[in-house]
This record gives C-alpha cells, structure tokens and sequence, in this order.
C-alpha cells in the first residue's frame, strides 16, 4: 500500500516506544515454566517530550528496582534494573530533541536489565514510579532564540496516547503522538514537485499502513511517524554493512516506492532525510536533476543508484550522511595523502636496533625493508646478527611488530628412513648319463654307444667281463689289468651335481652303466639400510655414509682427480602444516659398488637404489614411498631328439634345469615432530 509524503508545514513531537505484541498479557504468557511471580519484565521503552521537560518511560510487570548512575565523555544516564528481564524487540530508539540524544538498551546480566540515555548535555534529572512503570524526567531550559519560533497551534496533551495496531507475530515499533501548545518547530519550504497530493511521490511498505488523511497537518504527523520508525534501522544497516563482503552489498532499508520527473537532487536527498531519519550533509558540486520510477525497493538501495547515476558518492559518520562527488572525494582522499606524506618529511627519524633469537638479521631485513616509509633504511650486522633500523617514529612499532611474529623459535623434525632390499634364489638342475653295448650270439653283430659322446667313468677290474665296446685301450698296471669305461648313449649330466646315482651290469655279451645327478639350491638374502636425520621446520637435512670413488680424467694434457659417491644418502625439507602433519621434500639413495661387472679402466660399476618425492605424513607415522620388486624365472632342457619328449620315459633322455630368483625393494620414512 503506497503513501503520499505531503510537505511537513508545522511541527509535532513523536514519541517512540518499542511494545511487545500482545501488550503484557502477552508478556507473562510468554514467561519460562518455573519463573516467579515477583520476576519483572520490561516491554516497553517510551521518550515522551513536553514544553519544558523530557521523560523516559519504562513500563513493565511486576515491581521494577532502578538503580541510577550519571556517566560523562559522552555525557549518558546509566539505569539498571534488577531482578528484571528485557522483553523488547528493538534495542536503540532516536532521540526527538534535546536533551535526549537516544536511548539503548540490553540485558546487562541474566538478573540486570540496563538501559542507556543518551544525553547532548549534562541535565538534572529526577525518578518517579508511576504504578508499574518508573519515570525518568530531564528539565529543559528554553533559549531565547526558541521563544521568537513560529508557535504551533494544537491541542493540550493528551492522557491516552494513540497506538499505531500492531501484530504479536511480527512485533513493531509503535509510535505515539502527543499534541502540545507552543512548540518551537523549524519551517522549511519544499519544491511544488513534493506538495502536489495528486502524484504519489514515495511511500513506505507496510501491510497495514493506513490511508494517508486529507488533513495536512495529520498528513504531516504520519509522516514523521513513519520517518521515526525508520530512523531505528540506521544502526542495524551500519552493522550488517560492515560485516557485508565486498561485492555482496545487503541492503536493509525500508522498501519505498518512487515516481519522480524532472525532480532537482536535492529534493531527493531531502527526501532521503525524511526516510531514513539521517542528517544528510551536500557537497556544494552536488547539483542536477533526477527522475526515477521504483516499486517496492529498499531506500538505501535507491540512495546508492541514484548515487552511482550521478557520479556521487557517499561518506556515513555516525548518524550524518555526506554526499559528494566523486571527483571532490578524490581531490580530499589526495590531499590527506599529500599531508600524510609532508607530516612523514617533517618529522626526524630515528635510529634503533634489535637483537634476533631466531632468525638470521640478514635474511630479514630484505622482508622488513617492504614495510619502511620512503625514508627508512635497514642494516644488519651478521657478527651479532642485530638490525639496525633508521625510520620515523609511527613506522618503528609496526617493524617491532613484525619482528615479533617473524623471529621465533623453529619446531624441529627427526626423519627416519628405511632401506630394505630382500633377495631370494631358487636353482634346480636334474641329469642322466646312460651307456650300453652288447654282441649277438657268435660275437658277428656289437652295438652300443659312441665314444665321442662321453665314456663311463667306471672302468671293468681283474674278474669282471669286459663290455664288448670300451672308450679306450686296456691298461696293464703290474698283475692287475683294467679296461676303459663304457661309451655313453646319453650324456646329460646336471651342471654342478650335488647327489646321483649310479646302476652298472656286467655280462660277456651285454653291459649297461646308468647315472642319475642332481643338484638343487635355495638363497635369501636381506639389506636393511637406516639413515636418521634432526633438522628445523623448513630446513634442508643431509645424512649420507660410504664410499668416495676417485675417478682420473685428462683434458688437455691436464690430470685431475673427481670424485663419485658411493653412499647411503637421506636428504630432506620438511614443511610442519597447521594441521599437526608433516610435509617433506625427500630423496633416499643407496649407492653401492658392484663387483659382479668387470671395470672399465679400473673404475667399478654402481649398483644404485634410489627414491625422490613429496609426500605429507601424519606425525610419527609410517608411509612407503617407494619400492621396486624383480622376478626372474628361467627353465633350461637339453634332451635327446624326439626321445626326449616322451613322456615318463623322456625323462631318461633329457637335462633340466630351473633358476627363479626375486628382489624387493621398498623405501620407508617416519617424521617425528619434537616437542618444545
């Protein structure tokens, strides 16, 4: 429902209080399970102004105890009341007129109710209960100049104040108006653009705002009603706006609707005043015109794009609001620069310096020096390691300042590395060697094996038939005579035999030998290497442990000597995180001089086991960065063709050997944060 703002032609005194819905039945309905009866509640806060005095009115249930305190510097009455709670929604009301600047108010202690007055001068004042409520009045002293002001004409003050209705779900400032008789009240003149009743120039949004009367002097109290009630949502919208992120503006304001032609700045900004209840100061380049056509849009919205069509800007000091152009607050924002600068010239410097415990003088000073005026100047001195610091006296807290968060004592970090290297072996070689020769009946046919294909070690003695093919002539030693050993058919013998078995038969027409090697091995083989390591927070460590390898090399006639490690190495930068964990840089390397590849020139080859990388890791605990596991598995059948490959027999007629060998290798590191 939209209202018409008529001009404000005379003057009247608002009262403003903040009343709970429901008045005080409402009040001790709302009361917790188990509250006394003798507990008091306060729900409504009223300023009531007369000719010659002020009052604050405090109502409530149940007997109110004030306890009344003056405060200076700003000058301010302190009111406390106790055993009472504070059962209001608002909680600050804007003066009317001095001597009341406002009034603020809070539950000081679960059992104390405070409320604040806000004085613009010290003024006597005087308490007095009014049944249930307590009455504070301030006297007023009349100044000539409010003698000779235009008097209002109106009626004697009223005994019952109207109400504006309100709703207990959603609890309102109530306003009440008082009539007096010869009240001082400015004039002021507004343009024929706002005192047209035909056009509806702005309105506040209510759901049950009422029509605006024909009347013009209560026209003009409705206004101010509305204006007043507004006037309450400055402190919240100042709050909500400091706490409002860049770029994510929250406006608060009273929604208002605006249909303007043509309408010169400063009405408008006149109009804002009447709105929010703010002192609005202009800037004399403020001038033009405006016309604008809102529905329903938060006042303080409105103000900011009027603002930002014009080029203007907005400076907010308490409760006055100064508006000017952008190009005059640029030219003050520089002039305050320029004075900051000349005061800086002006003043002498001054020479101070400053021991560190921690860190190095001369890596800080390069940080410090950012944080130096134009005039400023660090030195250190690495033999003490002090700064010495040449600057005015406004920048030597701030450099103190940083010192004593930078220059601190480092946390300290154990690493613990783990090398394992695990090795297995596993070699399995099976042979057979079998020879045989015999002669048909009459000696006409022999057959048996070649000699070229390998001869039985077992040679025939004294008594025993000689095979009918032997691999060499027969050997007479004294009495005894020997033959040569029987030609093999196949000659499969394992490699390097641990085990056999030998079968040999003898006869005058047919001799058999038969053997059967083996050879089996098994190996396991552990590395454990473990480099430890302390450093600080942020600081580079290395271990290392072996051998340096000199290597010659000749360059243009000229011999020179390096050197190579061959070493278990741990080297790392752990980074402490705010979560308690630790970050580390690390590389773990294991170097060792292999003997198993023949050198090239006298210099050995290298058997290296290495890991690099950046890995976080909760305080001591356990985490493999790293591991390289090798199998090998090799089989070997050498055999008699065709023969070799039959089966259960083939096994007669064939050599095999199995190697299977593995290597495992894993890298393990634990961080360990040390206390203190």
């Amino acid at each position: 429902m939209k209202t018409n703002w008529p001009a404000l032609r005379g003057g009247c005194l608002i009262v403003a209080s903040i009343v709970l819905g429901g008045g005080l039945a409402a009040v001790r309905a709302q009361e917790p399970a188990g509250a006394t009866s003798t507990a008091a509640v306060i729900s409504s806060v009223a300023i009531t102004q007369e000719p010659q005095r002020a009052a604050i009115r405090v109502e409530g249930a149940g007997r109110l105890d004030v306890h009344a305190a003056r405060m200076q510097n700003p000058e301010r009455l302190v009111l406390d009341f106790s055993g009472a709670r504070l059962e209001v929604q608002k909680t600050a009301i804007p003066g009317v007129s001095a001597p009341v600047r406002g009034v603020r108010m809070g539950q000081f202690r679960p059992d104390i109710a405070r409320v604040v007055v806000d004085l613009t001068q010290e003024t006597p004042y005087q308490i007095a209960h009014e049944g249930d409520a307590v009455v504070v009045y301030f006297q007023m002293q009349v100044t000539p100049d409010a003698s000779q002001a235009a008097p209002v004409n109106s009626t004697a003050v009223t005994t019952a104040p109207k109400t504006i209705p309100y709703d207990t779900k959603s609890p309102r400032t109530a306003v009440r108006v008082s009539k007096v008789s010869n009240v001082p009240a400015p004039r002021f003149a507004l343009p024929n653009e706002l005192t047209q009743p035909s056009v509806v120039l702005a309105s506040l949004h209510e759901k049950d705002q009422p029509v605006p009367p024909a009347d013009p002097q209560q026209a003009s109290q409705q206004a101010m009603q509305q204006a007043a009630t507004a006037a309450t949502t400055v402190a919240a919208q100042q709050a909500s706006a400091a706490a409002t992120a860049p770029g994510a503006v929250r406006y608060t304001g009273e929604p208002i609707s605006v249909n303007l032609k043509d309408v010169d700045l400063k009405d408008f900004f006149r109009l804002i005043h009447e709105i929010s209840g703010l002192n609005v100061v202009l800037d004399p380049n403020v001038k033009g015109t405006l016309t604008i056509v809102l529905d329903e849009v938060p006042w303080d919205q409105a103000l900011d794009i009027v603002l930002q069509n014009n080029g203007l800007d907005k400076q907010l000091n308490g409760n006055v609001l100064r508006i000017a152009t952008r190009e005059t607050l640029k030219k003050e924002a520089e002039t305050q620069r320029d004075l900051a600068i000349a005061q800086a010239q002006a003043v002498a410097p001054v020479t101070v310096t400053r021991v560190l415990s921690y860190a190095k003088a001369a890596t800080m000073k390069d940080t410090l020096k950012k944080f130096l005026s134009p005039r400023g100047d660090i030195l250190s001195d690495d033999r003490s390691n002090q700064l010495i610091i040449r600057d005015i006296p406004s920048v030597i807290p701030i450099i103190d300042n940083l010192i004593h968060q930078l220059d601190r004592k480092s946390q300290q970090v154990e690493i613990e590395a783990r090398v394992v290297s695990a090795s297995r072996s596993f070699s399995q070689d099976i042979g057979v060697q079998w020879g045989f020769a015999g002669t048909t009946t009459g000696g006409r046919s022999i057959f048996g094996g070649p000699a070229s294909v390998g001869v039985s070690p077992v040679q025939t003695g004294t008594g025993i038939p000689s095979p009918p093919l032997v691999g060499t002539p027969s050997q007479s030693s004294g009495s005894s005579t020997t033959t040569a050993g029987l030609p093999l058919n196949v000659n499969l013998p394992a490699g390097v035999p641990s085990s056999g078995f030998y079968f040999g038969h003898r006869s005058p027409n047919f001799a058999v030998d038969l053997f059967i090697t083996a050879a089996e091995a098994k190996g396991v083989g552990k590395l454990l290497s473990k480099p430890k390591v302390i450093t600080q927070n942020n600081e580079k460590a290395i271990v290392k442990q072996g051998t340096k390898i000199p290597i010659q090399t000749t360059i243009n006639n000229t011999i020179s000597v390096q050197y190579i490690d061959a070493v278990l190495q741990l080297e790392v930068t752990p980074q402490i995180t705010a979560e308690g964990t630790v970050f580390m840089d690390v590389l773990v390397e294991n170097t060792q001089i292999d003997n198993g590849i023949p050198r090239v020139e006298g210099i050995p080859a290298l058997d290296t086991q290495a890991a690099q990388t950046k890995v976080t890791v909760a305080d001591g605990g356990t985490v493999v960065i790293g591991g390289i596991i090798v199998s090998q598995q090799q089989t070997n059948v050498n055999q008699v063709p065709i023969l070799g490959s039959l089966p259960v027999i083939g096994y007669l007629f064939r050599e095999q050997s199995v190697n299977v060998t593995s290597q495992e290798l894993l890298f393990f590191i634990t961080p360990r944060i040390i206390p203190g």
